[in-house]
């Protein structure tokens, strides 16, 4: 609590006897924190009082009002929850949709810190930072989660927490715990199920078995309880395998929207999975456990983004794990051009080209693919990189020549002894 004690102490400053200004840690404390609170508060303040959209969550709490009634979820196309996202959206349709509105974005706000604070203990960063600050700002003015809270979705924010939690629980050594949390999440939403590979590669068995056997026992149950099974199979898993152009920013609905060859889209998409599998693969010698995992981290989600039949511009929420490992040295996080890929995706600005509505259409549609693919491309080429054969990850230092002789170190008013020694010119030390 004392960056907060800073932020709001306003007594005059004593001289310094030895002249020294504030620390720019602290300064950018006491700047950022009023700055990250009043975004939070003004987002909060929207998403409860404020113009919204609530488009996710009308289709999804009139999906569970059904199911209660009797009738088929599936029916709906918007409908796109699993059965086992399903069995969590009951208790919504239980209640008005005043309620369960208030309710879901509370729960999704609280979602969404707890995602945040995970990813800051992953790098090890404090809770009370000016890096805390600045990762809270960020979120809360980034297209992405105003996006969640407007739009009324909460799997984002639980999505972050869950993917968040896992990465944490994955570099403390708690093996169940990480598959648990991985298992929910798909069990939510399938999104992060390329990471699936991180304890299959590794060989965490526990880890491997809790992810996969939680989504299919719930996916069992909620087939089991929901009326009109069979909608499922005919409506909405022909729905989720197709480009499905318009709220959607994959690889296969971008390419689709421009008229690119079909042949291409699949070979593009191809490429993605097998470059972020490779890459990961390498990855796998690298000593920092947190750049290594938050890397394959980002490589899997992103490989998902662009390789999956939908994906939508507010998925970037799931990134925060990796954007903030900038804070670690030799991160990949630390290029330029990563941060130009972020701006893409997670702006809120609106490019509009007078003259020009096709290129202002063009870019509203290619930015968050395009920064996606920047971004991909910049952990690939990092994790090439770290993982060339035959070359250390940390440079070994220097040997001692070797016709250098260190003797014991001499009295304290001894003279250093300098001797020749036959062959390249040379001198025998004493230990100084």
């Amino acid at each position: 609590m004392d960056s907060f004690r800073n932020v709001i102490d306003v007594r005059p400053a004593a001289a310094s006897p030895t002249g020294r200004r504030t620390a720019p840690h602290s300064a950018l404390t006491a700047v950022l924190w009023p700055l990250a609170l009043m975004a939070a508060a003004h987002l909060a303040l929207q998403a409860y009082s404020g113009e919204r959209y609530d488009v996710d969550f009308r289709a999804l709490h009139d999906g569970a009002t059904r199911f209660w009634d009797g009738a088929s979820v599936y029916a709906d196309p918007w409908f796109l929850l699993t059965p086992s996202g399903l069995l969590a959206m009951l208790p919504f349709g239980l209640v008005g949709h005043d309620v369960a509105f208030a309710v879901w974005t509370t729960v999704s706000i609280a979602a969404a810190a707890t995602g945040i604070a995970c990813a800051l203990r992953f790098v090890g960063a404090p809770l009370t930072g000016a890096v805390a600050a600045a990762t809270t700002l960020g979120v809360c003015v980034s297209e992405a989660l105003t996006s969640t809270l407007l739009l009324g979705n909460l799997n984002n924010s639980l999505l972050l927490a869950l993917g968040a939690g896992f990465l944490l629980a994955d570099l403390r050594g708690r093996w169940v715990l990480a598959g648990v949390l991985l298992g929910v999440s798909l069990a939510l939403k399938p999104v992060l199920v390329l990471l699936l590979l991180v304890p299959l590669l590794r060989r965490r068995w526990q880890t491997l078995g809790w992810a996969i056997s939680i989504p299919v026992v719930l996916n069992v149950v909620g087939l089991a309880l929901v009326p009109a099974r069979s909608d499922f199979f005919s409506v909405t898993v022909p729905n989720l395998l197709t480009s499905r152009v318009g709220w959607n920013n994959s690889l296969w609905a971008t390419g689709t929207y421009f008229g690119v060859p079909a042949w291409a889209i699949a070979a593009a998409r191809l490429l993605v999975l097998v470059l972020a599998v490779v890459a990961v693969w390498r990855l796998r010698v690298v000593e920092d456990a947190v750049l290594r995992s938050s890397a394959s981290y980002g490589l899997l989600v992103l490989a998902m983004f662009l390789s999956g039949s939908l994906s939508q511009a507010y998925y970037s929420l799931f990134l925060v794990p990796l954007l903030v490992t900038v804070v670690r040295a030799g991160s990949a996080m630390r290029s330029p051009a990563a941060w130009f890929a972020v701006c893409l995706f997670t702006g809120p600005n609106h490019w509009t080209f007078p003259g020009s509505p096709g290129l202002t259409d063009t870019v509203d549609v290619a930015r968050w693919p395009v920064g996606w693919s920047i971004l991909f491309g910049v952990l690939v080429v990092w994790a090439w990189r770290q993982a060339r054969p035959g070359v250390p990850d940390v440079p070994a230092p220097p040997e001692e020549p070797q016709d250098t002789v260190v003797l014991p170190p001499l009295p304290r008013h001894g003279r250093p002894i300098r001797t020749r020694i036959a062959g390249p010119r040379s001198t025998v030390r004493s230990g100084v």
